[in-house]
């Protein structure tokens, strides 16, 4: 009801008005008139004008804040206006406007389980128009031919002989970049990718029109079922579908095979992986029942690999190819062209461009991306001889077109229907069909060092002549748009003058005795003979204009409107490992991704950190250059790729201890990388001397003075057992959590609790202990806002050190952990060295120290009711700093040099030991949980004692400590004696328990190797921990071994410091957690261990493994991270539980952890 005054106002209007001059109007005709904006203010109060304002913020951002809650108070402001009001009705329309375009229209079907593979021949990309850019379907038009051209134009061999021919050579220009050859030979990749005219049908595409990588697969399903082995997804190795790439230089097939090879690895981790029990492969059946479960099996392996490989090629493509073609390889930012954005409305942006449309490609880009003017003079050398022995002798410059077609019909007669048959360059394949690396990687690092040629007039090599007649003709008989055509369809600006077209004199002239005017000049010769762009910010290709801007929305064009680069490129289609194993990472090379590449294919051949693998695209001489003005020269290896020696893998324990006491033949190959990781770049070199750093006297005075700084104080044994003992009991409380009650009606041992036993109490404790330890300024919930770095965040730090000094065994990936682990230990060490600095330090320094929560709480302090029951190390943190700090040296030397690479270690490998330990007891060992649990409760020394012999044989058990030693370069060739101690068991061949090879075979087993200077051994303690000849009955716990015996903490000179603080820590721990009544893991995959089968990738499938290794048990196994996106070198999940008493569990509850 509205206002008596109001009311009297609408009478008093009524009254006033004149009659209506039609009073019989339809019922529903709406005849009121509409109110203004002054009637609408009336009705709105500040809050609504506040509304209006985030309305438009939102508009401004595309972004809305949920807190705001601008979609209520928009209704909110509508429903207030009057019904006629005009704003009110535009803005109503606006608000279901905005509504109806935050979905797709028509929207994105879901793909059922066929379409979420890409077809053999590229159909069904848009499922909507399921032909769009499939393989044999019509080329399209981007630009329609409206202007008169000449019917009498000049012979296309004289034109390539005025504008095109570089001639006898002399007028060659390197390219003004230095570009190198490969990124020309991916440019030959993409183009066979999505252009191969049909010669019975011009008109025709052979090959789709999507970057599906069809020169690898094969244009359509006969194609590529030549390429495949029908077995666990592999393609056959070192083989490529295209015969047309075999008539280009071998770098272009070298390229091939490593995205063979790649493909090949990645299906063989998707196997090993298995995600979520996606691949797991179905039994053999010897009356071939289940084919067509294994059918399936290798299908889902090959396509899932191929979305992976495509993935890698795409991210190429536009990280790689196309940030250097725009020159941001120079500016060190890692800004790209990605047309993948995920783009959002706004008032900046109100048409979002689609995407997943499809895509079909066109005459006139068929013709825009032959860049033959680009041939280095090496290439050029290369096309002419392998023409003229196609012609039999005849000079390739003087050849007809007759001639020319006949000696390319005979070349393709001659290569064989299946790849593997086909010869590559005179290369024998071995016995497990591949090619000698050594032979490929010299093509390969020869065409890295090559200059290719520069873009522009009369630059073609003279043995294209026939071959850029037949493009003249074809573009002629396809009937383009002219020039000038094709640049207004881009909104360039036309060509007024030969003169525009090339500034050249004599060019323009040639020209002009060509055509009548620039607007008659042909499309592929007037793209030919554009002035090229100069060498600038933004011009990397230096190619002219026109092409440029072509290019660009070319690429746009071929990603956006591909479904599977877009909408269906998802983890949940390409797995999380499979994604971010095609991912790009800004951190590293500004985002540039071929070293994956060429690591997957070569991994014994580049130095991790090689310039060759990182920037191809680029000469080596040329990237110095850069490298030197960005200030990352030093990042990076500028040596020539060459072979690296193989190391040999050592598996008995006689073996093993007779390596490790050698420390004058075998040395510590951990010191240059723990030296890189401590050191900033370019300035003071640290940690040579730490005792893991070598072997010399130095090194030995280190370990000397660690080991009385560690083991100093009298109470070290008590301090560190009270402080795993209460921090595990507090983390399992507080990370516990009660389970709800069973459906079945509960148990009768009362509520059960579950916890991330690795996540949320090893990683935490441990993290806790070694910040504490040595003073790392770590931020918990119980000390906040004091602190820096988080739990989980200083333990990623901490084992990304560790990792990329001790696990550094993935050459694709080093780079990146090497200089972001430097980075990260760079900002830690600063602060812990203000830390250290501090005692000597009074007024502010001490302030702000105190306040980021340097060196923990001092004995006996207790800053709240929240850090009462959290233990300290009173003799260490700042103590054991203070005591570290040796005459002579620097704080920043003693930080750098000794505490980093100490605090690296333990965190990680603690919470290894103690991960594995408890995998085993929860599994295999299951038996023995009873017996944990009686003697947990006993309190006495006897029943400790017999706990660290159980805490040694589960680490003995289930432990995959391996170490590594180098002869040294002036040593002696080194004899090593050794034989295989431990053999797969048949029942589960993969996993981490082997079974003993008995005396009978054993013997037959030994073998001698003589390892060279410089080569590495790989010391397996996993396998020498299992070996009967120092383990009675291995496989079996038994409490009566030594406990010297145990090998987890390494042997001789190098044996670890740590251990007698380790044993005691993780005794504690292991206590406390086996006082836990009923435990158990919990149910399903959460509830395991996970870890896989560790087989070193020697660049393809069936390659010979290192001596030592291969299909032999080594023990050797990796870890992933918990989505498993990563592999780790450590547990990084396992859930438990356990039954007790009481409810309310996790923060603010309480948790049974005492098993009463």
């Amino acid at each position: 009801m509205s206002s008596p005054f109001a009311q009297a106002i609408e009478v008093i209007a009524r009254a006033l008005s004149p009659l209506p001059k039609y009073q019989f109007t339809p019922g529903n005709d709406d005849t009121s008139k509409e109110t203004g904006l002054f009637q609408d203010l009336q009705h709105l109060s500040v809050d609504d004008y506040k509304t209006l304002k985030d309305v438009l913020d939102a508009t401004l951002s595309g972004e809305e804040d949920d807190n705001k809650l601008l979609q209520e108070r928009i209704v909110n402001l509508l429903a207030k206006l009057p019904p006629s009001s005009r704003e009110g009705k535009q803005a109503t329309d606006t608000f279901v406007n905005t509504l109806w375009d935050a979905l797709e229209h028509p929207p994105a079907q879901i793909a059922v389980k066929e379409a979420r593979y890409r077809e053999a021949d590229g159909s069904n990309n848009n499922l909507d128009a399921p032909s769009m850019g499939a393989a044999n379907t019509r080329y399209a038009r981007t630009t329609p031919a409206m202007v008169f051209q000449n019917p009498n134009l000049p012979d296309p061999g004289f034109i390539f002989d005025s504008i095109m021919n570089r001639g006898d050579g002399s007028s060659f220009r390197e390219h003004p970049n230095k570009i190198s050859s490969m990124l020309f030979y991916l440019a030959t990749i993409i183009t066979h990718d999505i252009f191969q005219t049909d010669p019975r049908d011009q008109y025709v595409n052979l090959t789709s029109s999507y970057l599906d990588l069809s020169p690898l697969y094969g244009r359509n399903a006969e194609e590529q079922k030549a390429m495949r082995t029908f077995k666990d997804g592999l393609l056959k190795p070192d083989c490529f579908s295209s015969r047309n790439l075999l008539g280009f230089p071998p770098g272009v097939g070298v390229f091939m095979i490593m995205f063979n090879r790649f493909h090949n690895y990645v299906v063989t981790q998707l196997a090993v992986i298995n995600e979520g029990g996606r691949f797991t492969k179905p039994d053999s059946k010897d009356d071939g029942s289940n084919w067509e479960a294994l059918e399936k099996y290798d299908n889902d392996l090959f396509q899932t690999g191929r979305l992976i490989t495509c993935g890698l090629y795409v991210n190429i493509v536009l990280k790689d190819y196309v940030r250097t073609i725009l020159n941001l390889n120079r500016s060190g930012s890692t800004w790209d062209l990605d047309p993948r954005t995920r783009e959002k409305k706004s008032a900046f942006n109100s048409k979002p461009a689609p995407e997943a449309t499809g895509n079909q490609v066109s005459v006139e880009f068929n013709l825009i991306y032959r860049w033959h003017s680009a041939l280095s003079k090496r290439d050029e050398k290369w096309v002419t001889d392998d023409f003229r022995k196609a012609l039999g002798g005849a000079d390739p410059a003087k050849a007809n077109v007759g001639e020319a077609m006949q000696a390319l019909a005979r070349f393709r007669r001659g290569i064989p229907d299946e790849p593997e048959k086909r010869e590559f360059f005179g290369l024998r394949r071995g016995e497990d069909g591949t090619y000698p690396d050594d032979d490929l990687v010299d093509f390969l690092a020869s065409s890295i060092e090559d200059v290719a040629g520069a873009f522009g007039a009369n630059q073609v090599p003279n043995a294209m002549r026939v071959i850029e007649i037949l493009g003249i003709t074809q573009a002629r008989e396809w009937h383009v748009a002219t020039l000038n055509e094709f640049r207004g369809h881009f909104g360039l600006k036309k060509h007024d003058t030969f003169e525009d077209i090339n500034p050249d004199p004599a060019v323009a002239g040639k020209l002009m005795a060509l055509y009548d005017s620039p607007d008659s000049v042909e499309l592929y010769p007037g793209l030919v003979a554009e002035k090229a762009k100069p060498a600038m910010p933004g011009s990397g290709l230096c190619v002219n204009v026109t092409t440029s801007r072509a290019i660009l929305s070319d690429a746009v064009a071929l990603v956006r409107g591909d479904r599977f680069y877009t909408t269906d490129y998802t983890p949940s289609n390409l797995t999380n490992w499979g994604f971010n194993e095609a991912n790009f990472d800004l951190k590293v090379d500004q985002g540039q991704v071929m070293h994956k590449l060429i690591f997957r294919a070569f991994p014994f051949h580049f130095a991790k950190n090689s310039i060759h693998a990182h920037f191809p695209f680029v000469v080596p001489t040329e990237n110095k250059a850069i490298q030197d003005a960005l200030g990352t020269s030093e990042l990076y290896s500028w040596e020539k790729p060459t072979r690296q020696i193989d190391p040999v893998v050592i598996k008995s324990h006689k073996a093993v201890t007779q390596v490790l006491a050698n420390n004058k033949d075998f040395y510590v190959p951990w010191g240059e990388p723990i030296s890189y990781i401590v050191s900033p770049p370019g300035g003071k070199t640290f940690a040579r001397d730490f005792c893991l750093s070598g072997d010399g006297p130095a090194n030995q005075h280190s370990r000397t003075h660690v080991d009385r700084c560690l083991y100093q104080p009298k109470e070290w044994e008590a301090e560190i057992k009270h402080f795993f003992s209460q921090t595990t009991q507090n983390l399992l409380r507080k990370a516990g959590h009660e389970l709800p009650p069973s459906p079945s009606g509960g148990s009768s041992s009362g509520a059960g609790f579950e916890v991330d036993i690795v996540r949320d109490v090893i990683v935490p404790l441990n993290t806790r202990f070694v910040a504490g330890f040595f003073g790392l300024p770590i931020k918990t919930t119980e000390t906040a806002p004091r602190g820096v770095y988080a739990e989980q965040e200083l333990y990623g730090l901490l084992t990304a050190m560790f990792s990329a000094v001790f696990f550094d065994s993935d050459p694709a990936n080093s780079f990146k952990l090497r200089t972001l682990s430097r980075e990260l230990a760079m900002g830690l060490e600063k602060l812990v060295g203000l830390e250290a600095d501090v005692d000597a330090k009074t007024g502010w320094v001490s302030s702000v120290a105190a306040r980021l929560g340097f060196g923990g709480k001092d004995s006996g302090s207790k800053s709240s009711a929240s850090e009462q029951d959290w233990p300290s190390l009173p003799h260490y943190g700042r103590q054991l700093l203070s005591r570290m700090l040796e005459k002579g040296k620097t704080v920043e030397e003693c930080v750098a040099g000794t505490v980093m690479p100490i605090s690296a270690a333990g965190a990680t490998i603690m919470s290894g030991l103690l991960s594995q330990c408890l995998d085993y007891f929860l599994g295999t060992g299951s038996q023995h949980l009873p017996e944990l649990y009686r003697l947990a409760h006993e309190n006495t020394p006897e029943a400790d004692d017999k706990l660290m012999h159980y805490l040694l044989e589960g680490i003995r058990l289930r432990g995959t400590v391996v170490l590594a030693r180098t002869v040294s370069a002036t040593s002696a060739p080194q004899t090593i004696t050794d034989d295989i101690p431990c053999l797969a068991n048949p029942a589960d061949p993969t996993g981490p328990s082997p079974i003993p090879n008995p005396p009978s075979t054993r013997a037959s087993t030994s073998r001698t190797y003589t390892l060279q200077p410089t080569q590495r051994a790989i010391v397996d303690l996993v396998t020498a921990s299992h070996d009967a000849a120092a383990f009675e009955d291995p496989e079996a716990l038994r409490l009566d071994r030594p406990a010297a015996a145990y090998l987890s903490w390494g042997s001789g000179p190098h044996r670890c410091l740590g251990e007698g603080l380790t044993r005691v820590a993780l005794a504690a721990a292991f206590k406390r957690v086996c006082r836990l009544k009923g435990l158990r893991r919990a149910p399903g995959p959460r509830g395991r261990c996970a870890s896989l089968e560790f087989k070193e990738w020697r660049g393809q499938v069936g390659r010979k493994a290192a001596a030592g290794g291969g299909d032999e048990w080594t023990g050797l196994r990796a870890y992933m991270s918990p989505d498993q996106s990563a592999f780790s070198p450590v547990p990084t999940t396992m859930r438990v539980r356990w039954d007790g008493a009481g409810a309310g569990a996790g923060e603010g509850g309480w948790v049974d952890v005492n098993g009463h």
